[in-house]
């Protein structure tokens, strides 16, 4: 089995799945507003499509940069990265918090895409929510780190995860529930960068992406 094609398989099915509920709801609110006669019902499917429509639209612009061309662009860097996230993650319960990004002009070409992913991984991981870190630390000099610090009531850990950060897993062995980090462990290898993640305590978990 080509582990290529398996994982563009599995990287499309996780995009098109995460895409298709707000769409859906978007239908759901203009099917309503072709049949309600009620103003305050019409009022609220308008508010349902509208909401849907925009979380659609912040999930094709997330995926866009995080897993397609336009996140390997000179002019997509960190603070790029986080603005985006910070929208993506709106409606959940993961807070992002992140300072003294760099200028998208002083660091290499891919670093932004690599920090969008790392960021939507750790929103991952913290299914009951909580707090996510960012850091970028001197990208320019061929040394860089990526820091992303989750911490949370409950964090979803599992040595699979880290396998499949780490980039050791052969095509059967990858499905739907690890082909993001194994996706991010790729693009950090074509910048020269090396996954890692270690649960640091209760609560706690640390994914770094650094300069090989």
């Amino acid at each position: 089995m080509d582990i290529q094609l398996r994982a563009l398989e599995l990287a499309c099915s996780k995009l098109c799945h995460d895409v298709i509920s707000p769409i859906g709801a978007v239908n759901n609110g203009l099917e309503l507003l072709e049949e309600e006669e009620d103003a305050a019902l019409k009022e609220e499917a308008t508010a349902l499509a509208q909401r849907s429509a925009k979380r659609a639209s912040i999930l094709l612009q997330v995926y866009r940069s995080a897993f397609g061309n336009a996140g390997n662009q000179q002019t997509f860097g960190p603070r790029e990265a986080v603005a985006l996230a910070q929208e993506f993650l709106v409606t959940g319960k993961a807070q992002l918090n992140a300072a003294n990004l760099p200028e998208s002009s002083t660091i290499p070409a891919g670093y932004g895409k690599l920090a969008l992913n790392l960021i939507i991984l750790g929103a991952d991981s913290l299914p009951r929510g909580g707090t996510i870190q960012f850091q970028v630390r001197s990208p320019q000099l061929g040394q860089g780190a990526i820091e992303v610090d989750c911490a949370g009531q409950q964090i979803a850990w599992s040595e699979e995860f880290a396998r499949a950060i780490g980039g050791k897993l052969q095509a059967e062995d990858l499905t739907a529930h690890n082909i993001l980090p194994y996706v991010a462990s790729a693009f950090a290898q074509r910048i020269g960068m090396t996954l890692s993640v270690s649960q640091q305590g209760p609560g706690i978990l640390g994914i770094r992406a650094a300069s090989r």
